[in-house]
C-alpha cells in the first residue's frame, strides 16, 4: 500500500527552511522545485535534506561560506602574489562548465554562477577549482548525481579489484575500509584510486608486510609544487622515500608507530588539522602513484611528527 504523506506538514517544513514550493510534492528523495524567499532564486531541494538540517539555498549559504573563506586567506594569497586576475577566474569557471552571474574579480573573490549542465545557481571561489580535481568546488547538484552513480557502482569496482567493502561507500575520494579477499587483511582504499589504477597493492599479499608490524608516517616538502605531503609506509626499507626524492621531494621528518592503524590514524589527524591549507593547485599528474589529497600549502606551520604521534595515541586511548 503506497505511503501517505501529510502535504500540509511537508509544505510547512519547506516554509520553515525559507522555501516556497512551486511543484507538487512526490517523495522525500525526489527534488522539488522551490523559490528561496530570501534571495528569490529557484532551488531544487529534497525533503530529506531539509529534515536532516542540510542546505536549503546554495545561493544564500554560498555567499556566507565563501566570504568567510575569503577573509581568512586573502592576506596570505596577496603576500604570495597569487591573487590572479579576472581572466584567471573565468578560465577556472569554464573548467566546471560554469558561467558567472555576478561580477568576476580575482581568484579569491566569491562569484555567483550558473551550472551550464543542470541549471543550478550557487556561489564558488575560482581559486578552489582545478583541472586536476574535476568536480571539486564545481556544481554541487551535479556532484551529488555523480556521487549517487559512484555509490551504486562501488561494490562492483572493489570486488573486481579483490577487495570487500566493510561498510557502505562514503564517496569517490574517501578511503574506504576494505578486506583483501585473498589474504583477509583489512586496509583503506578509495574508489578513485581503484578507477585510476593508482591504488597501492596489498602489502601482505605482495611483500608479506603485516598490518600489526611497525609503520612510518613521513612528511615531505616539494619546493617546486610549494606543498608539504604526509604519507605512511612500512618500516622495512626506504623505497617510498626514494620515490618521492626522485620526484623532487625533500624529507622533512618521519616517525615510527606501532602498526598500520596507528600510522593511518596519525595521517588522518594531520590531514584534518591542515585542512585550511589544502591547495587545489596539485592533482594526480603531480603524484602519479597517489597521495595528492594528502598535501597542503608549504606556507603552513611545519608539524612535529613525534609530538603529533603522541597526541594521536592519547586520543585513541581515551
Amino acid at each position: 500500500m503506497p505511503r501517505r504523506f501529510d502535504i500540509a506538514v511537508i509544505d510547512a517544513q519547506f516554509a520553515d527552511a525559507g522555501l516556497e514550493p512551486l511543484d507538487p510534492f512526490t517523495t522525500p528523495d525526489a527534488e522539488r522545485r522551490c523559490r528561496c524567499v530570501h534571495c528569490g532564486t529557484i532551488r531544487w531541494v529534497r525533503l530529506r535534506v531539509i529534515r536532516r538540517g542540510g542546505v536549503a539555498c546554495r545561493w544564500c549559504h554560498g555567499w556566507t561560506k565563501w566570504r568567510e573563506f575569503e577573509k581568512r586567506v586573502r592576506l596570505g594569497a596577496a603576500a604570495r602574489g597569487s591573487l590572479g586576475a579576472p581572466a584567471d577566474s573565468l578560465a577556472r569557471l569554464r573548467l566546471e562548465n560554469l558561467a558567472p552571474l555576478t561580477q568576476v574579480d580575482d581568484l579569491y573573490a566569491p562569484v555567483g554562477v550558473v551550472c551550464l549542465v543542470c541549471g543550478e545557481t550557487f556561489v564558488t571561489v575560482p581559486q578552489r577549482i582545478s583541472e586536476a580535481r574535476s568536480g571539486w568546488f564545481g556544481c554541487e547538484r551535479c556532484s551529488a548525481a555523480r556521487k549517487n552513480e559512484v555509490l551504486a557502482d562501488a561494490d562492483r569496482v572493489f570486488r573486481a579489484n579483490g577487495l570487500e567493502l566493510l561498510a557502505p561507500c562514503r564517496g569517490e575520494y574517501v578511503p574506504q575500509k576494505v578486506r583483501c579477499t585473498t589474504c583477509g587483511v583489512e586496509r583503506f582504499v578509495s574508489y578513485d584510486d581503484l578507477k585510476r589504477g593508482s591504488a597501492p597493492l596489498c602489502w601482505t599479499c605482495t611483500h608479506g608486510i603485516r598490518p600489526d608490524e611497525p609503520h612510518r608516517v613521513y612528511l615531505f616538502h616539494f619546493p617546486s609544487l610549494r606543498v608539504m605531503k604526509v604519507g605512511l609506509t612500512h618500516d622495512r626499507h626506504d623505497r617510498r622515500f626514494l620515490q618521492h626524492m626522485a620526484g623532487g621531494g625533500q624529507l622533512v621528518d618521519s616517525v615510527v608507530v606501532p602498526d598500520r592503524e596507528s600510522a593511518r590514524r596519525l595521517e588522518q589527524l594531520l590531514k584534518a588539522r591542515y585542512q585550511p591549507w589544502l591547495t587545489a593547485e596539485i592533482g594526480p599528474q603531480d603524484f602519479p602513484q597517489g597521495g595528492w589529497t594528502e598535501a597542503w600549502s608549504d606556507s603552513a606551520p611545519v608539524p612535529d611528527l613525534a609530538a603529533e604521534a603522541r597526541a594521536a595515541h592519547s586520543v585513541a586511548n581515551c
